[in-house]
């Protein structure tokens, strides 16, 4: 039952408010000193869970195998059920898992790239041609763009520039046209599994959903004609919204728990305990205080609750008449 002493004003719009962005319902309601305490409580104890996790800790997966696999029927974050209480900031989940389980997946076909790209890239290049030969990792500015002249049917062709440095024993600035046949990452893929491979060596694979990898050819210009003189492959930003609680594949969670151990266990659990905080948040916007407003009398223990009776105390002239004999007749 809501206390009468304090002003809840409406309390279901009080309760909204409290889910979406903790500490905001008090605030409606004007109690501005809980308001603080629950903001900065909840959203520091989900936020700091996150940044432990590298971002990636909270996300929302809901799906039936349907007899796929027979040691495992379903995949469901049960977990995010508890993260889910801390509102807005952890909401983008379910649009995010919206998108990655719709049919077209947005844009999961690895050939396509669907507008021009001036990015950052880090990666590998190899280089061979009559005058300069070399290899190794490349760090610099990448500019692609759709070449939709020489589509040739087995993929989109692109036609780009180069501008960066060569890392490594002997480093160097490094500058080159790029065109041809182009392999990019999806938008959307919950754990970017970036795998370099022209650099013949068996790296471990990278899992980072905020990241593409990008691999075209390098070319130089023979007359009317693009002729290829290496490989570039590596990987360039994500725009925050294509990867930010993604939900991550297996192999990705598995590869998050090796990486991090129990660092990844212990994020999950602040941005869990977060979710709770904020219910009794909900909760205390909703119905007022749960406990009274420390103006009450303590009573010791084994005492009865309710104050005896009041005894009349005699005053000094009463009392003076009274002790006053009576003289006999």
């Amino acid at each position: 039952m809501a206390d009468p002493r304090i002003n809840l004003k409406n309390p279901n719009v009080a309760a909204v408010l409290a889910f979406l962005i903790p500490g905001l319902g008090h605030w409606y309601q004007g109690r501005r000193f809980k308001a603080a305490i629950y903001s900065i409580c909840v959203l520091g104890t989900f936020c700091w869970g996150q940044a432990m996790a590298e971002w990636k800790g909270v996300y929302f997966r809901w799906q039936e195998f349907e007899g796929q696999n027979r040691f495992r029927t379903r995949d469901r974050t049960i977990g995010y059920l508890s993260q889910v209480l801390v509102g807005l900031p952890s909401l983008p989940a379910i649009i995010q898992w919206r998108r990655y389980s719709s049919d077209d997946a947005d844009g999961r076909d690895f050939t396509k790239l669907d507008g021009p790209i001036d990015a950052a890239f880090d990666g590998y290049a190899k280089l061979d041609s009559v005058n300069d030969a070399w290899e190794g990792p490349v760090t610099g500015q990448i500019q692609l763009s759709p070449d939709d002249s020489g589509a040739r049917g087995f993929g989109q062709d692109v036609r780009g520039h180069f501008r960066g440095k060569l890392t490594g024993d002997a480093p160097r600035d490094v500058e080159f046209d790029v065109a041809g046949l182009l392999t990019i990452a999806p938008k959307l893929l919950g754990n970017g599994n970036v795998t370099i491979t022209i650099d013949g060596k068996n790296r471990a694979k990278e899992y980072s959903s905020s990241k593409r990898l990008l691999r075209c050819r390098i070319v130089t210009k023979r007359g009317e004609f693009d002729a290829p003189m290496g490989e570039l492959e590596g990987t360039i930003p994500r725009a925050f919204m294509d990867w930010y609680q993604v939900p991550l594949e297996d192999d990705a969670v598995q590869g998050m728990n090796r990486r991090l151990g129990r660092r990844y266990e212990i994020a999950l659990l602040f941005t869990w305990v977060a979710g709770l905080l904020n219910l009794l948040a909900i909760w205390d916007a909703y119905e007022g205080p749960a406990y009274g407003y420390g103006d009450e009398v303590d009573q010791s223990e084994g005492q009865p609750s309710t104050a005896p009776p009041a005894t009349a105390i005699p005053t000094p002239v009463a009392a003076a008449v009274s002790a006053t004999p009576v003289p006999s007749s």
